[in-house]
């Protein structure tokens, strides 16, 4: 848990996957379940950019609905 911290703080957009990878590059054992479940233990949560697939478009014209 001290080397998912210490790794979080300088790579907050590491996930469970590329923790275990950068883990099993520093020759520790573990997998990605256990990694995830320590995560959510330590109440880590990875930063990432969320789609932007329902902006208006400002030209488009806005019909009015049918269902009256």
């Amino acid at each position: 848990m001290e080397i998912i911290d210490r790794q979080f703080l300088e790579t907050p957009w590491y996930g469970s996957r590329q923790m275990t990878r950068h883990m099993q590059r520093e020759e520790h054992r573990c997998g990605r379940h256990r990694v995830r479940r320590l995560m959510r233990l330590m109440r880590l949560v990875p930063i990432y950019q969320e789609p932007k697939t329902s902006k208006k478009h400002l030209e488009h014209k806005i019909y009015p609905s049918a269902s009256s």
